[in-house]
């Protein structure tokens, strides 16, 4: 059949139309490439393609019609990353290359487009033919391009790029020194005034910071300033390209940072960055490698200042960069990757396990995301390693470190020698080994860690950044080595690596601290094995040194400070010791920051605990009593004592400074929510990836208030008058909480036990305890525990079950008996003189403040109890002679005493909350507990919540219009997470975490007929993390708890005494005159109940107690 052949006329009229076609498809690329809009580059495929399809095969015009349509789908790729587009792209180039003849005036053109293309796909996919071909078929165009040709410049500029591509990927030498010999060709090549000559320079940049990187000599990334300069001043406002210059020239800057580590190059690295973003609409392809860019510049200050604000950017920007990028683009695995980064150092300054989590779960998607043999796939496999070695250190997981040690081992196998990054990986790597080492003891793991971390260190050259983290990290591995063999050459090379390490931190720069402290335990064991003095004098001077590095993160400066006053303690003056001690309790506050959620801080109290202890101790030891009243008062209930001071009143400020003072009000008010939200419960039924974001923009709110709310104080206190607003009480301020009474504060200690007594007309009392330690404290607590199980007691419904009865009185017995002879008889007999000083006719009050495991014991019940023995009838127990109540703190006491009702012939409203329950849970006298209550109120003073209709919201809402509040209902301490502990209602848990946001004017007392009220956690013993704590935390000047779980038939008979004593009875007027305060109410209830069960019933009478005032 004869080929069909298209008339002269038609094919005229079709070859003009293909060239339309093909000037179309190039004027919508073009503006693509200036506004970013999708439209223009979807159109452009799409004419190009129709200008192909209608041109003949063998047409002059069918080659320069297919590199145009390969370099829209090029240009899509850039933008949406798409596989497929770059595959398109190198299909029809390769055709229009083998189209074109050799020597034709647009071979070269061709060859160059092919070129940029296999660059591309390299980028993508990492594989190394790619580059090979792109130096190939680059090098090809630039022969075939005469001298003097005006496109010879840039077709060596793309050459010099692929060189540098390749160096990136291998590390080789050879080939940055040829990308710069090219790229200066091309700038050379390129006249000034032309439009090619900032991108040459902008590119020559680039090739000389990579050369910095791998040899480290100062004129290179010199000359990558001063050529991005150039390519940033030759670049109008305005033009497509300025961002990416003012980007690549922030690169170098950051360059230069992170090897000299000059403060304002990173400064300049953030201001250029920041010009960027700003120049680029977020429609823009562009956009996300800007922010991620950007983001990366914050991460870098941060890690030289420590500044919070900083990381938050960097996640931030980062997240966003994220977000703008569609899944299957290129580039999505290395904006997570980073973003991944930012969220690792963030939990290494704030130790919140969501950072970590989320740190985990993004750089395993960009390790995911990154295919076998990319340029890239080791670095990201370290970064997704040092997050498993990271996690192992916080929660101490084998899995973790496991996963850590193979990702990383995976890491340093795909990267070559010579290659710039490998000395970071095998830096990684020997961390990762040193950990295991710890955690098992296996000696080949702390062999390897030496061999890796000595080559890291011998690859990385004199002045790098990271030389010192390095050392550092060599240092330790030599230090664990000698600890396992305790051969002398390896602790002495530790403290040779790890001087080093310090000497190469400058002053002020973030991780200076943990250095020190590194260089410090290795003095320290260097002293342990040789017991030269002049070891621990070097390690007293680090850990001073580390202490006053501002930058460093607050945790390690408390560590330091708490080491610097052992030492000092141990060999060193008193005084010095007390010096250390004054730093570390002004470090405490950052420790346990406002910015985080209270649970947070609650986990880091822990550590903080026998540290105030240790401090108050020494304190006592040199006379300093006030001061050791201070500390122990500034390191008690320091979460309850910030919630307090949040809605502290600022009547006085608002009188002289109403604007400030409104603005404070504002953040307090603000920053009191977010302290103790619950984020989990708002947000539980939103889908997962929207509920990560707003949580991580909850907690980055909460601590943008914090730094606010920290930074009025600091004006409020710069204000005529003010010096002193908010700041812990001096013992002055403090001494009237004694008003009514003496305030007992018992400070145990490993070195001792004492008592402090704050008398109401005389200075502090200080009674020695020697009899009594740390370890007898929380022995007896122990024993304590022991004896209520023994005695069946769990929860009130059960309480009768009584497994071993006789044990239980036993111990209970003894441990009374010595808190009596060892604790309260000898308090008791240093006060005598001023106990009885105003009581008058009835028994003197004592408020008992203890710390360490003392908070857990039944001081108020102290004595002998023999009903048999010789001391029956002579009073050998505390409430023959006075009457106790708890406190917290002085400062609760000083809150409280001022909301006391004056007059006592007034009817106080009580709202009554009960549940009884049902089936085994069933209480069956709350009933008669209720009853009793309101033969002592009237109904118009009165309000009764039960069953169905005593809810959680409904009790919130009647919580402040009451003056008494009784609950009679389960109590749950909740010891996994103490903010849990709550109240059993009807609809769910009225828990510390919801009662904590309320604040009541009105309150007067609560009374909480539940089980474990004033429990505690034990591993907080400073914090009063109960109940009834969080009811005077709330507004409520006195609180009756319990100890532990109760006898139900006890309830009505304990409340219809303390009732009776408090309110008297409602039809009998001259009962009016015998009303006590609840303290006493609650003393002649107990003594009472004592009487009807029996003396020797400690586990009946002993649980119930007063707290406050």
């Amino acid at each position: 059949m004869t080929p069909r052949v298209i008339p002269s006329y038609l094919l005229s009229f079709l070859l003009a139309h293909t060239r339309w076609l093909n000037n179309l498809g190039n004027a919508f690329s073009r503006r693509f490439e200036h506004l970013g809009e999708l439209r223009d580059i979807e159109n452009a495929i799409l004419v190009n393609q129709q200008a192909v399809d209608l041109t003949p095969d063998g047409h002059a015009d069918k080659a320069r019609q297919l590199v145009n349509l390969g370099n829209a789908f090029q240009t899509r790729f850039e933008h949406l990353g798409g596989l497929r587009d770059i595959e398109n792209a190198i299909i029809v180039t390769q055709e229009a290359v083998d189209l074109t003849p050799d020597g034709h005036a647009d071979k070269a053109a061709s060859l160059s487009n092919l070129g940029a293309a296999f660059q591309h796909r390299f980028q993508h996919l990492g594989k190394l033919e790619d580059i090979e071909n792109a130096i190939l078929v680059n090098q090809q165009a630039v022969d075939l391009t005469p001298d003097g040709h005006p496109d010879k410049a840039r077709r060596l500029a793309n050459l010099g790029n692929a060189f540098q591509t390749r160096f990136e990927h291998l590390g080789k030498l050879r080939d940055i020194e040829n990308a710069i010999i090219v790229t200066q060709e091309a700038v050379a090549l390129t006249p000034d005034g032309h439009t090619d000559k900032a991108a040459s320079l902008s590119n020559l940049g680039a090739a000389f910071q990579r050369r910095f990187q791998h040899l480290g000599k100062l004129e290179d990334i010199e000359n990558a300033i001063l050529v991005n300069r150039q390519a940033v001043d030759l670049t109008p406002d305005g033009h497509a390209e300025r961002a990416a210059r003012l980007s690549n020239l922030g690169n170098a800057f950051k360059g230069r940072f992170e090897h000299f580590g000059e403060l304002k190059d990173i400064e300049n690295a953030i201001l250029f960055k920041q010009q960027a973003v700003d120049l680029i609409p977020d429609d823009h392809a562009n956009k996300a490698a800007w922010l991620s860019n950007l983001g990366t510049v914050f991460h870098s200050r941060f890690e030289y200042l420590g500044e919070l604000k900083d990381i938050e950017n960097a996640i931030l920007v980062k997240q966003q960069a994220v977000d703008l990028t569609p899944d299957g683009h290129a580039n999505k695995a290395g904006w997570l990757n980073n973003l991944g980064n930012a969220f690792s150092r963030r939990f290494e300054h704030l130790g919140e396990l969501r950072d970590i989590e989320n740190a985990i779960l993004v750089k395993q998607q960009a390790v995911d995301l990154t295919p076998d043999g990319h340029a890239d796939k080791a670095r990201r496999l370290a970064n997704l390693g040092n997050a498993f070695q990271t996690r192992f250190e916080h929660l101490g997981k084998l899995r973790d470190i496991e996963n850590a040690i193979l990702v990383n081992q995976r890491a340093v196998n795909l990267t070559p020698d010579g290659c710039a990054g490998k000395a970071t990986l095998l830096n990684s790597l020997g961390i990762t080994f040193t950990s295991r080492f710890e955690h098992l003891g296996e000696l080949r793991d702390i062999e390897n860690a030496i061999l890796v971390s000595q080559q890291a260190v011998d690859l990385t050259p004199d002045g790098h950044a990271d030389k010192a983290g390095w050392l550092n990290n060599l240092g330790t591995a030599f230090q664990c080595r000698f600890e396992h063999l305790s051969e002398l050459r390896d602790i002495e090379n530790a403290i040779f690596f790890k001087q080093q390490a310090v000497d190469l931190t400058p002053d002020g720069h973030a991780t200076k601290a943990g250095r020190l402290i590194n260089l410090r335990n290795a003095f320290q064991s260097q002293f342990k094995c040789l017991g030269k003095l002049e070891d621990i004098m070097e390690a007293t001077v680090a850990y001073k040194q580390a202490t006053k590095n501002m930058t460093s993160r607050p945790l390690t400066r408390y560590d330091a400070a708490c080491h610097w006053a052992i030492l000092c303690s141990k060999h060193q003056s008193p005084s010095s010791a007390l010096d250390a001690y004054t730093m570390v309790l002004e470090i405490i506050p950052q420790v346990v920051w406002l910015g985080q959620t209270v649970h947070h801080r609650y986990e880091e109290l822990p550590k903080i605990g026998k540290t105030i202890n240790a401090a108050v101790a020494m304190a006592i030891s040199v006379g300093d009593l006030p001061r050791a009243v201070e500390w122990l008062e500034e390191g008690r209930s320091i979460v309850w004592k910030q919630i307090l001071q949040l809605r502290t009143p600022l009547d006085e400020l608002h009188q002289q400074h109403p604007d400030i003072a409104d603005e404070l009000l504002r953040v307090s008010q603000a920053l009191d929510n977010a302290g103790t939200s619950s984020f989990q419960n708002i947000f539980q039924n939103i889908d997962l990836e929207i509920k990560h974001r707003s949580a991580e923009e909850e907690a980055q709110n909460h601590r943008r208030l914090a730094a606010q709310y920290e930074q009025l104080l600091q004006e409020v206190r710069g204000l005529d008058g003010f010096g002193s607003f908010l700041r812990p009480k001096k013992f002055s301020e403090l001494a009237p909480a004694a008003r009514d009474g003496p305030v007992v504060i018992i400070n145990v200690h490993d070195s001792g036990c004492d008592a402090l007594v704050v008398c109401p007309s005389t200075n502090i009392i200080h009674v020695p305890l020697p009899m009594f330690s740390y370890d007898e404290a929380v022995k007896m607590h122990s024993e304590l525990i022991s004896s209520l199980r023994a005695g069946g007691v769990r929860d009130r419904e059960t309480f009768q079950n009584f497994t071993n009865y006789a044990v239980s009185t036993f111990i209970l017995k003894e441990i009374l008996r010595k808190l009596w002879v060892f604790v309260a008889h000898p308090i008791l007999s240093a006060v005598e003189d001023i106990l009885y000083e105003n009581t008058h006719d009835s028994l003197p009050h004592i408020t008992w403040c203890a710390t360490g495991a003392f908070a857990f014991l039944p001081l108020h019940a102290a004595g002998i109890y023999e009903p048999d023995g010789p001391t029956r009838n002579v009073p050998v127990n505390i409430s023959d002679f006075a009457v106790s109540s708890y406190t917290t703190t002085l400062t609760a006491m000083l809150g409280s005493g001022s909301k006391l009702k004056q007059d006592l012939t007034k009817t106080s409203s009580v709202l009554i909350v009960s549940q009884p329950g049902t089936g085994k849970g069933f209480l069956p006298s709350v009933a008669r507990e209720v009853e009793v209550i309101q033969h002592y109120t009237t109904s118009d003073h009165t309000c009764h919540l039960t069953n169905e209709s005593a809810t959680v919201g409904a009790v919130l809402v009647k919580m402040s219009k009451y003056e008494i509040i009784h609950l009679a209902c389960h109590g749950i301490q909740d010891i996994d997470n103490p903010l849990n502990s709550a109240f059993a209602l009807s609809d769910g848990r009225l828990d510390l975490n919801t009662l904590m946001r309320l604040s009541l004017e009105n309150a007067e007392l609560a009374v909480l007929s539940a089980c474990e009220t004033a429990t505690g956690d034990e591993k907080l013993p400073e914090e009063a993390v109960h109940l009834a704590a969080g009811m005077l935390a709330v507004g409520y000047p006195g609180v009756i708890a319990t100890m532990w779980s109760i006898c139900d038939p006890d309830a009505p008979l304990i409340a219809d005494k303390v009732y009776a004593n408090l309110l008297g009875h409602r039809d009998n007027s001259d009962s009016q005159k015998a009303k006590l305060t609840p303290a006493y109410a609650l003393h002649e209830a107990v003594k009472h109940l004592r009487k009807e069960v029996g003396e020797m019933n400690f586990v009946r009478w002993v649980p119930f107690v007063h707290f406050g005032v």
